[in-house]
């Protein structure tokens, strides 16, 4: 599959959650590459959780494990990957597309948004989705996990760009 082109900037995002989770990480980051993840308190994104996934960077970025998911990303998924590593799952557009966003992460060090999209995930076309990736860095040097909102809406129903 062609890697995607149409990562945004994310100060283009237009989901509030993914653009909350943003705006959180830039006041984290400051002048660093990224926050660690012990910075990002479950005090900090309370309202967030539902929307919240996190995955581990596994030798420099050649894998990914999944570590936590918010009850609406489970819910639109139909199902929970705590503990698996992406190689593990289907090799389905969804699960494609999502390599290709950790991996630009990782690689180029920066946040990755991308959409609002109709959903590639095998029964949920009805839906359009955003979402935002940014990395965290418990060295300051390499990104060793990454933290990620979405956003949802029905098709034909997102709001205008802000």
């Amino acid at each position: 599959m062609k890697k995607p082109t149409d990562f945004k900037s994310a100060d283009a995002i237009v989901g509030e959650k993914p653009r909350a989770l943003h705006a959180l990480w830039e006041k984290l980051a400051g002048d660093r590459l990224a926050p660690k993840r012990e910075e990002i308190t479950l005090s900090l994104v309370r309202n967030l959780t539902p929307w919240l996934w996190t995955v581990d960077v596994v030798d420099g970025g050649a894998d990914f494990r999944f570590r936590l998911a918010g009850d609406r990303i489970i819910q639109f998924l139909g199902e929970h990957h705590p503990g698996t590593l992406l190689s593990g799952l289907p090799t389905n557009p969804f699960y494609v597309r999502i390599r290709h966003i950790l991996a630009h992460c990782v690689e180029h060090k920066c946040p990755v948004a991308v959409g609002p999209a109709r959903s590639g995930y095998d029964g949920k076309e009805h839906w359009e989705i955003e979402a935002v990736a940014l990395p965290l860095s418990e060295d300051g040097k390499t990104v060793s996990c990454v933290i990620g909102a979405i956003e949802l809406w029905p098709v034909g129903t997102i709001p205008a760009a802000r």
